[in-house]
């Protein structure tokens, strides 16, 4: 299964496979030596990578998935490539932080419900367009924060226009 892995901004691509018994990880096309044991009770993970050995712990809070690791934190964002390919259906594309949620049809814009600078969580309405006659209720599609508005009531919008900009938690 490919995954589309963000760490401290730096995308990458992860592809884990079993092969005959045996972890087989490729990060950005780079073959990674790997073994894992795991312990999902207790969310930690012992690695050997490239013959070096991590004890790392994996959690998800608020959203957000992160790894202990050496006593330092990561958070990261992890999607699979299915994911990525929804959401690029979807309108919606992540650059770094930032996620772009573009209009799914051709409508008018008929009631924005946040502003700029005010947080939001996952699922939370952020503006009305109305498209064959039907009020349509966009969400966010992450936790964070609205960066950019760039529609206003009133105006009318084509499909993959970009509405709003949200920059995650960290930003």
């Amino acid at each position: 299964m490919k995954y589309q892995v963000t760490i401290n901004d730096l995308p990458m691509t992860v592809d884990i496979s079993e092969q005959a018994g045996e972890l087989r990880v490729i990060v950005d096309g780079r073959l990674i030596t790997s073994s894992v044991v795991t312990d999902k009770e207790h969310n930690r993970m012992l690695m050997l990578l490239d013959a070096r050995s991590f004890d790392a712990e994996v959690y998800r809070s608020n959203g957000v998935t992160s790894v202990l690791l050496a006593g330092r934190e990561f958070p990261c964002i992890v999607e699979d490539e299915r994911l990525v390919l929804i959401r690029k259906v979807a309108g919606l594309t992540t650059a770094g932080q930032n996620t772009v949620l573009k209009a799914p049809m051709p409508g008018l814009i008929v009631r924005l419900l946040k502003n700029v600078g005010d947080t939001v969580t996952k699922g939370e309405k952020l503006l009305i367009v109305e498209a064959m006659k039907m009020e349509n209720e966009l969400k966010s599609p992450i936790a964070g924060r609205v960066k950019e508005i760039h529609v206003a009531v009133g105006r009318p919008v084509d499909k993959g226009q970009v509405l709003v900009t949200l920059s995650g938690h960290d930003q």
